[in-house]
């Protein structure tokens, strides 16, 4: 029967004067397991984050490791120490500006130069429409099913949906339609309460 692959170790730790128990060394960075380390002392970069401070450039001082049972791999991530990190830097108006620039040349077609709503892909930043018109949409893509086959509607067909969508104009009040209904009790008889 083997050991544990990290097994305990009484060590000196950086945030501490006294000795404290580990889990022993990670390429040469200290390793404690989940919830031995001091929550108030040390931090991962999303929980520094969280309270609005950064690492500021200080080298990690422990690594977390834990086991993700979804993804079913051990993770390990880097702590700092909270008292050695700064505030993050506020966000310029430049800043903000270069930000959105850069937002918006993800979005935008590289081929007709239509800037879109969501991001398009890394690979060749196209648009669908100038995928399907320049016959590079790729096989297995979800458009082809509303791209081919044949028409449910005819021309007539659209026309008249378009006609029955526009709002009635003003003064014209828009159709009735009768709404069949079941019949109901109108006894009441299973309403009444019964008073002793």
């Amino acid at each position: 029967m083997s050991g544990r692959q990290f097994p305990w170790d009484l060590r000196a730790v950086p945030w501490s004067d006294c000795r404290e128990f580990t889990r022993g060394t990670w390429e040469g960075t200290i390793l404690l397991s989940w919830g031995t380390g001091p929550h108030t002392l040390l931090a991962t970069k999303r929980q520094l984050r969280k309270r609005g401070l950064r690492p500021g450039g200080q080298d990690p001082v422990a690594v977390l490791y834990f086991r993700c049972r979804r993804a079913a791999k051990q993770v390990f991530a880097n702590l700092y120490l909270i008292a050695l990190a700064r505030p993050v830097r506020p966000m310029t108006p430049a800043r903000w500006a270069a930000l959105d620039k850069a937002m918006a040349a993800r979005r935008t077609c590289r081929t007709c130069g239509e800037t879109g709503y969501a991001e398009l892909p890394k690979a060749h930043r196209t648009c669908e429409a100038c995928l399907y018109s320049g016959g590079r949409l790729d096989p297995d893509s979800y458009l082809h099913d509303f791209l081919t086959g044949t028409p449910t509607f005819t021309a007539d067909d659209h026309a008249d949906l378009d006609r029955r969508s526009r709002p009635a104009p003003a003064g014209v009040l828009a159709p009735v339609v009768p709404i069949p209904r079941a019949p109901s009790r109108v006894d009441g008889a299973h309403l009444r309460k019964v008073v002793a």
